[in-house]
């Protein structure tokens, strides 16, 4: 091989190396981020115990705030590992009509730092007014930027209550249609797709995995990741977590756009080196996810 041919296949090499550390970086960036979900809803609507159901983790801090409090609360969830999550608790905006247009500027300020909104509904609330201002002044604008997930809580509670399947823990079938009508109501109300309202029961553990399968939904490609890294794991179906790991190489895809044809068959090499921190079975999976990604991919 001739001078020329070396210092042409170093400069290549260099080139490609260049591209492949900028990709790590921004694979790093990704997989370390520290997502703000604000959780919305009045006192007693069971916001601790959806975030300790959806997370896993004892994260009672959020004590649906009492009217009282005027300031969010912020509650971290870590692992220990790289990223964690913030949680925003926020007084809900029917506790004190005297303060709705304290709470209407609170939650415009809050808003444009968050990149997901989960809002809490009791399943036997009829009062949404309040929320219905605050949602097409505050939130309807800014949907493109923070997604709202509704989240009707306490559906174990539906009428009629005894009719709860105990044994498979989810809701009878007279309790299954007033649910229903109760997710045509709210979607009626906010002008809300019904794919954006999910019903749950904390305490029985129903729907959790839909409404984790409905964030990664919502959310855009690069931040899916960030909310399934610090979701329960039982609470993370298989279709999630493929579809967090695509969003996280569509975003690499975007961003490299000119060159990712270039390195893709380097691809490989760098996920061990950013999803090392989450251990062998994420490293596993993260390549298993790679290598489906660039077969639809390319």
């Amino acid at each position: 091989m001739s001078e020329l041919q070396i210092a042409v296949v170093t400069e290549e090499s260099q080139r490609k190396q260049k591209i492949l550390k900028e990709i790590r970086e921004e694979l790093h960036r990704i997989r370390s981020y520290t997502p703000k979900v604000g959780v919305f809803g009045d006192s007693g609507v069971g916001k601790s115990s959806l975030c300790n159901a959806l997370f896993g983790r004892d994260v009672a801090a959020i004590s649906d705030v009492e009217a009282c409090t005027r300031q969010p609360q912020e509650i971290l969830i870590s692992n220990g590992d790289a990223g964690g999550l913030v949680l925003v608790d926020v007084p809900g905006v029917g506790e004190d009509p005297a303060r709705h247009k304290e709470y209407v500027e609170l939650y415009k300020s809050l808003v444009p730092n968050l990149d997901l909104v989960i809002w809490a509904i009791k399943a036997d609330d009829r009062k949404y007014l309040s929320a219905l201002e605050v949602y097409e002044e505050v939130l309807s604008p800014a949907v493109s930027s923070c997604p709202v997930l509704f989240v009707i809580t306490q559906v174990d509670k539906t009428n009629p209550v005894r009719g709860w399947d105990v044994e498979n823990h989810r809701p009878g079938v007279e309790q299954e249609q007033n649910i229903i009508k109760k997710i045509n109501d709210i979607s009626s109300r906010f002008n809300v797709s019904t794919n954006k309202i999910v019903p749950v029961a904390a305490e029985e553990s129903y729907n959790l995995k839909e409404v984790v399968d409905k964030v990664v939904d919502v959310l855009p490609a690069e931040k899916r990741f960030s909310f399934t890294r610090e979701a329960k794991e039982e609470n993370v179906s298989e279709a999630a977590q493929q579809k967090a790991e695509e969003g996280v190489w569509d975003h690499i895809k975007e961003k490299f756009s000119g060159v990712i044809e270039y390195v893709k068959e380097d691809l490989l090499d760098t996920v061990a080196d950013t999803v090392r921190e989450y251990g062998p079975k994420v490293i596993a999976y993260a390549k298993v996810a790679l290598v489906g990604w660039l077969a639809k991919r390319f």
